[in-house]
């Protein structure tokens, strides 16, 4: 907490209570994986921007619960199994929060949001339709998660689907602690 331009980068996060961030400035969450944990990240009066790149949120209760005014960015993330992928109940100021090119697959519930407005594009669900640009609403066709292989086959309709090209969700390839999770 009270950090300014911190990283986050190439972590594996089992079965916590939750990771709360409080009076930050600007934070970088990339490469991580989340799984099997109660509350992921809570955001409390912090300023700036948050962006949450290239990360697996496995099996999680809650991944995201928002209760600041913090620009919060998803980009290229896969959350799968999930109960809750983001709450966002603001009190005040309706605050935008941008998601491209995530894969939201077998979650209970995508979002609880109260004055918060998310503007999904190039992302793809298999649960519910998102509002936003260029979406997709098909099974991602993972080779096998189950066994935790967020690799996609090569008939899911999220290869090059997103921005720029891209895939669709997180790129396993620069996740160094995926090997953990099959043991």
């Amino acid at each position: 907490n009270n950090s300014k331009n911190f990283n986050i980068n190439n972590c594996y996060f089992l079965n916590n209570n939750g990771f709360v961030f409080s009076e930050n400035f600007n934070g970088n969450i990339l490469n991580n994986i989340f799984f099997k944990n109660k509350k992921t990240c809570v955001f409390n009066k912090n300023k700036g921007y948050f962006k949450i790149f290239n990360n697996l949120f496995i099996n999680n209760n809650t991944v995201i619960n928002n209760k600041d005014t913090v620009q919060i960015f998803l980009i290229n993330n896969t959350f799968d199994k999930n109960e809750l992928v983001l709450k966002s109940h603001l009190t005040i100021n309706k605050k935008n929060i941008i998601s491209k090119n995530n894969i939201f697959s077998n979650n209970k519930n995508l979002f609880n949001v109260k004055n918060t407005l998310i503007n999904n594009s190039y992302c793809l669900s298999n649960t519910d339709s998102l509002k936003g640009y260029y979406n997709i609403y098909t099974n991602p066709l993972y080779i096998d998660s189950d066994k935790f292989n967020y690799l996609l086959n090569k008939d899911s309709k999220a290869f090059k689907s997103g921005n720029n090209n891209n895939n669709l969700g997180a790129n396993i390839y620069y996740i160094n602690n995926i090997k953990y999770l099959n043991k």
